[in-house]
């Protein structure tokens, strides 16, 4: 005999009143609640970082991420497959003039999401569902230069490390250091201007911090341009430490050390160059001193499209042949506007001496 209508009915309406009917019929439609979506605020800081190194999401789990700019550079956060973060970053230094069309996004098909480049003071919501593989998930800004030092984890159904060693975290973070130290009255807004000790340099040496993480050091004793990097900017509590004997701490990766000794010559007799001091153009120091009763002018400027530098010189009144030692070049992009290079020398008519420019680059 089959069960009444009117039976069924009413442990029907009973499961209804109990709020017992969807826990019922759930599992059989194979709908089992979700959990709740994460919800993580990341701020773009000062010193190329992150607030928020890392966080953990269950697979296929919705994310809500908002991305906010405070620093007063450029970025944006892009999502990577597992392990491919530097090749990623990498992909993107040599996007070159299409890299603004693109947001700095490489065609790269380690790329999941990411965020447009977004100005100074602006913000940006990324919403997407964590991947069902576990696995560790790098996000990192991918503007000209800032990968290598500005990044961070999603952790999907895996568990997280103890920060102080976790490889997928800045090491500034796995050191617990929520930032750079302030070392600067000024903060980290850019160009900034350190006369210091400096390794490789002489006593009279200066450390410039230009746009984009792009930093140099300048021998003013020399008068030319000792070497080059990107990221941070300079560690001063190492003279500070030893009232003045020991050296500032570069804070990055260098890409180009001058490896030949000497400042700029102009006409055939080696000559003593005399420093004269500098001026601001468009904020940034254009360095005066003369060589062979000749005043020479030198103005150093970062790129955009990658991570490099341009040099510009001026020497108004020349009338004699110049040269410039500038290698190495074999591991850089290198490129001048006049004279002829070779074996790390530019040589220079008289004409064109008086205003060229060289450009050194990351990427070759």
């Amino acid at each position: 005999m089959g069960v009444p209508v009117f039976k069924i009915r009413f442990v029907i309406g009973l499961f209804v009143q109990l709020g017992l009917f969807g826990l019922v019929i759930a599992p059989a439609l194979g709908q089992e609640p979700k959990d709740d979506r994460v919800e993580v605020d990341i701020a773009a800081r000062a010193g190329l970082r992150y607030d928020v190194v890392r966080f953990a999401a269950k697979p296929g789990q919705a994310i809500r991420l908002k991305l906010i700019n405070g620093d007063d550079m450029a970025h944006n956060l892009v999502f990577t497959k597992p392990g491919q973060r530097q090749a990623v970053a990498t992909a993107a230094l040599v996007l070159g003039v299409d890299g603004e069309a693109k947001n700095w996004v490489p065609d790269h098909d380690a790329v999941l999401w990411s965020t447009p480049v977004l100005p100074p003071g602006e913000q940006h919501v990324l919403q997407f569902t964590a991947p069902v593989e576990p696995g560790i998930y790098p996000y990192v800004c991918t503007y000209p230069g800032h990968g290598f030092l500005m990044y961070g984890a999603m952790y999907v159904g895996v568990s997280m490390p103890e920060l102080a060693t976790d490889q997928h975290v800045p090491e500034l973070a796995r050191q617990g250091k929520a930032a750079q130290k302030q070392f600067h009255a000024w903060g980290h807004k850019r160009p900034l201007m350190y006369r210091i000790f400096m390794p490789d340099a002489s006593p009279a040496a200066i450390a410039v911090g230009l746009k984009h993480g792009q930093n140099y050091c300048w021998d003013a004793g020399q008068c030319r341009l000792r070497y080059v990097w990107y990221g941070g900017f300079v560690d001063p509590s190492p003279v500070w430490r030893s009232n003045g004997n020991g050296l500032a701490g570069v804070l990055g990766t260098k890409y180009w050390e001058s490896e030949m000794p000497g400042t700029i010559r102009v006409g055939g007799a080696d000559s003593e160059p005399e420093f004269l001091g500098y001026k601001k153009v468009d904020g940034q120091p254009e360095f005066h001193f003369r060589v062979n009763d000749t005043d020479v002018y030198e103005l150093i400027t970062p790129l955009h499209s990658i991570i490099g530098i341009q040099r510009s010189f001026r020497i108004p009144n020349n009338t004699q042949p110049v040269s410039l030692p500038v290698g190495p070049t074999s591991r850089v992009t290198f490129e001048h506007s006049a004279g002829k290079l070779e074996n790390g020398l530019l040589t220079l008519s008289a004409e064109e001496a008086r205003a060229f420019t060289v450009f050194i680059g990351l990427i070759k």
